[in-house]
């Protein structure tokens, strides 16, 4: 802690962020974090688009999947995730007692590791209300485009499915051109899973 305060005094711009640590409220946080926390994850990460209403904030990315999980799928609801992937993504629909089932679809490299449309619409049972994606794709390093993005929420909304991005490399892309809008940004029925462990 004393390196910290060393660096922030030496930057010399950031007193009030000094003020503020110094006497920062040490009791418990709300549950999904507090309200600064979430203005400014609104405000940084998602450039004003969404509201601290809007986040919930969770000790891992891997804790924020099992509960989204938990939330869509313990009522009987099949569930699409696709493969390989970060495990969390791929399993975590397992994991909850009472889920409806779950179709692992392939990312292929001959594809460019994209997710294909056709196999979503035949992946879909009438009980279908859960599709997890990974986009930035991890470990295929790929971003699908903006079209593409557009068509599975068509599809996903068609069929009044819940989608969780796991976003975790969004903010990495190469070339910022490439960058898709956030899935909860994106999508009335879309989640974002994001950490500071990557992008920040």
């Amino acid at each position: 802690m004393p390196e910290l305060v060393r660096l922030v005094e030496e930057a010399g711009d950031a007193t009030d962020l000094l003020s503020e640590y110094q006497s920062h409220d040490l009791r418990y946080v709300p549950n999904g974090g507090s309200e600064d926390l979430r203005s400014d994850i609104a405000s940084v990460v998602y450039g004003g688009n969404l509201s601290a209403d809007d986040i919930l904030v969770f000790p891992g990315g891997q804790l924020a999947i099992q509960t989204a999980a938990q939330a869509f799928t313990s009522r009987g609801c099949h569930s699409i995730v696709f493969g390989p992937g970060y495990q969390s993504t791929i399993d975590s629909p397992n994991w909850v007692a009472g889920n409806g089932g779950v179709t692992i679809l392939s990312r292929r490299a001959e594809d460019r590791w994209q997710v294909k449309p056709d196999d979503i619409r035949k992946a879909i049972r009438p009980n279908t209300g859960y599709l997890i994606l990974n986009e930035p794709y991890n470990p295929g390093g790929v971003v699908m485009n903006s079209e593409l993005q557009r068509e599975v929420i068509e599809i996903c909304r068609e069929h009044g499915i819940v989608v969780l991005c796991d976003e975790v490399y969004r903010l990495l892309e190469h070339r910022d051109e490439d960058r898709l809008p956030s899935m909860a940004e994106a999508y009335e029925k879309g989640v974002s899973a994001v950490t500071m462990s990557k992008p920040w």
